[in-house]
């Protein structure tokens, strides 16, 4: 009876070790979805390549392709900028942040869409490339900013897949967006957060904070700088973190480590607790033990 007693008690002792290592290894893998970065800069009309390297502008497009692209977890490598007329400055300013960056050597690949049908396509599904075989979304800063930019018929269509763009990030896919400086300026992520206060404001020198040095380890508030920027936010950021902002300390650039824009995740999530893989490995190092145990004592 005693030898029964025993066998179920440790039956419920491993099962109870088994379910808390799921458990543990469910919460890592809850951080799934892609990181994002929004901004209000005109980057793409401000900068250059030297043919080896990007500047200013360009290379804090560069850098932030660069942080994106470990966030993505969709299992998607292809780049699509959204809207760039060819061989235009907004273009070639995708392009190369592209192209001098670490992804290109990594497998992944860049695409251009352009025009409003195109573009319909990318967010329905139908188009070869489409929004269900992306990894990273860009949209530059418009064309009110940067020649060849994106039209306001096209940012139209963006606007209206607020939702699909929303369940992009939450599925593990990123996005980074410039100011979108055309008609309907990021009307799409007023319809996600409506708390979200968009104020006109041109004006130079931009400032990373804590959370933006951390996102952008080696870029420096000069790197931002280089050209104005057309905005900032207040309000409602929802749960957003501010990556940098004007001299008076509003919002420039947004985003988050990963989550969607209306369940946005701290920057650091996406890498289990430390309590969690302890809490996962206890359970497979006593089921392992036990399972020796058994078989010495047969």
């Amino acid at each position: 009876m005693t030898s029964l007693k025993f066998e179920s008690l440790r039956k419920r002792y491993l099962a109870g070790l088994l379910l808390t290592g799921i458990a543990a290894a469910a919460l890592s893998q809850s951080a799934i979805a892609g990181p994002f970065i929004l901004d209000l800069t005109d980057a793409d009309d401000h900068g250059f390549s030297d043919g080896t390297a990007n500047q200013d502008g360009w290379l804090y497009m560069q850098r932030v392709l660069e942080t994106l692209a470990p966030g993505v977890t969709n299992s998607q490598m292809t780049v699509v900028n959204l809207g760039s007329n060819q061989s235009t400055q907004a273009y070639n300013a995708a392009f190369s942040s592209f192209s001098l960056s670490g992804l290109s050597g990594m497998g992944w690949n860049w695409v251009n869409i352009n025009g409003a049908i195109d573009i319909a396509a990318f967010f329905d599904g139908t188009g070869t490339y489409n929004i269900n075989n992306t990894g990273i979304i860009q949209i530059d800063s418009g064309s009110s900013n940067v020649t060849g930019g994106i039209s306001t018929d096209e940012l139209a269509v963006v606007n209206t897949n607020a939702t699909v763009l929303d369940n992009f990030l939450g599925n593990g896919g990123a996005l980074h967006s410039l100011a979108e400086d055309t008609g309907g300026q990021y009307g799409w992520l007023g319809t996600l957060l409506p708390g979200l206060t968009f104020n006109t404001f041109q004006d130079q020198g931009l400032f990373l904070t804590a959370d933006g040095q951390s996102a952008f380890p080696g870029l420096t508030n000069s790197d931002l700088s280089a050209g104005p920027f057309h905005g900032t936010w207040t309000g409602g950021l929802g749960g957003l973190t501010t990556l940098f902002t004007n001299s008076n300390g509003n919002a420039v650039g947004i985003g988050s480590g990963g989550g969607s824009v209306t369940n946005p995740e701290p920057p650091s999530t996406g890498v289990p607790e430390p309590s969690g893989f302890i809490l996962f490995g206890a359970g497979l190092v006593a089921i392992r033990l036990a399972m020796k145990r058994r078989r010495h004592l047969a």
